[in-house]
């Protein structure tokens, strides 16, 4: 059995849909393979329940179910526990749902850490539906191998070391930008904000995207870099942890949810020296559905999940970019980044539509217009958030609430 004691362990979960308890069972199933007691599953959604998937899980632990877009037992808590109703909303309120029944994905995360927070749980740990508690070592000629690991364990085991407060790694699976290589590629990545990965995709006619992961996890590291659906965080000390933030944004006539919420995270706490830890636990992402399907671009279904992406982090960047202005971790200008952001998504989203016979790409830098538009709301949103996440630490440890004047945390002028 676990030597954790008496410490108790929440898995989150975030969901439109909570319809299907087979994403939950597997994990449940594999932390008690490996002697682990989960306390507790919490289940944000948005869109809908169903009886059934709630009863398979009861069958084997305690769940809770909230609204993502304001549930009204947690509201009542969060009052019963001393927050003004101005406070309250700042946490819970989703200025998106009534307007566009549509809720970002830090709204969802944090419905899930505020109920491990009020119902007392030491550990959380995220995982998302389209990853799994395998690791996927090889796949020879179509025929994947697995390891499965001990995910509960391998992130507590670094959890319950001094002073760390999140532990996340990266996956094993299809890396969300699938195989492709044409002129402009780096201009599209750039105004992308995923730069990076240009050198990664050079390679692509080698490693097809595939990224693979040890049977063992390797040492511990530093890192700055969570991922959402391969999370750990302990609750200790709220005051070291930060809500999460995300963006949502009109563009072409649709609601976009932008991407980033684990990513603002990281840089909100990568002042708190050696408190993030990659715990290099890749797990299994089925970035396609489809597995061990290699994808091809010129596929529809492939196209049209890189299209969203695209869009999910052009939501990110505008705010994101305001939001390292203000930490002072540009390499130039705010007005700077911002427009060599544009002309890359003008150069690469044009050079992608050619490439890809799709006009949809060359519609990029509009939904970065409209991105951008949107900003000043996004930080007005951000800042109600954290004006109601300080009353929410005041309320768990008014000995230490944080002062407006000394906190870490940004504001606008």
């Amino acid at each position: 059995m676990s030597t954790l004691g008496t410490r108790k362990i929440a898995l989150g979960l975030i969901t439109r849909y909570l319809d299907d308890p087979m994403p939950i069972l597997r994990f449940l199933d594999n932390a008690e393979k490996f002697g682990h007691c989960i306390d507790q599953v919490i289940v944000a959604y948005s869109h809908g329940v169903t009886k059934a998937a709630v009863a398979s899980i009861e069958e084997r632990t305690r769940i809770t179910v909230v609204e993502a877009y304001g549930d009204a037992n947690m509201r009542s808590r969060l009052l019963f526990a001393g927050l003004n109703a101005d406070e309250v909303d700042g946490l819970l309120d989703v200025p998106s749902w009534p307007r566009h029944q549509e809720v970002p994905y830090g709204a969802y995360r944090n419905a899930v850490l505020i109920q491990a927070l009020l119902g007392g749980m030491d550990y959380l740990l995220f995982f998302d539906t389209d990853v799994q508690p395998v690791v996927l070592t090889a796949l020879r000629k179509d025929k994947p191998f697995w390891q499965e690991i001990d995910f509960v364990g391998t992130h507590m085991a670094s959890l319950s070391g001094e002073r760390v407060a999140v532990t996340t790694s990266e996956y094993s699976g299809y890396y969300i930008i699938p195989p492709m290589s044409h002129e402009g590629l780096g201009d599209l990545l750039f105004g992308l904000g995923k730069g990076m990965a240009l050198e990664y995709l050079e390679d692509c006619h080698e490693h097809r995207c595939l990224n693979l992961g040890t049977a063992w996890p390797g040492l511990p590291a530093p890192t700055v870099k969570p991922l959402g659906g391969n999370l750990g965080l302990s609750l200790d000390e709220p005051r070291c942890l930060a809500p999460f933030f995300s963006t949502i944004y009109k563009t072409d006539g649709a609601c976009v949810l932008g991407r980033g919420e684990d990513t603002l995270l990281g840089q909100t706490l990568s002042d708190f020296e050696g408190r993030m830890i990659d715990v290099d636990l890749r797990i299994f992402h089925d970035t396609y559905d489809d597995f061990p399907q290699t994808p091809d671009i010129r596929m529809k279904p492939v196209r049209d999940r890189f299209y969203r992406a695209c869009l999910g982090w052009i939501g990110r960047n505008p705010f994101m970019t305001w939001y390292m202005n203000r930490l002072g971790r540009l390499k130039t200008s705010f007005e700077a980044e911002i427009n060599l952001q544009k002309m890359g998504l003008i150069a690469g989203g044009e050079s992608a539509a050619q490439f890809l016979d799709d006009p949809r790409f060359a519609k990029l830098p509009l939904a970065f217009e409209d991105s951008y538009k949107a900003l000043p709301q996004a930080i007005d949103r951000y800042q109600h958030l954290m004006f109601g996440w300080q009353a929410l630490l005041a309320a768990f440890e008014p000995e230490i609430a944080p002062r407006e004047d000394d906190s870490h945390l940004p504001l606008a002028s």
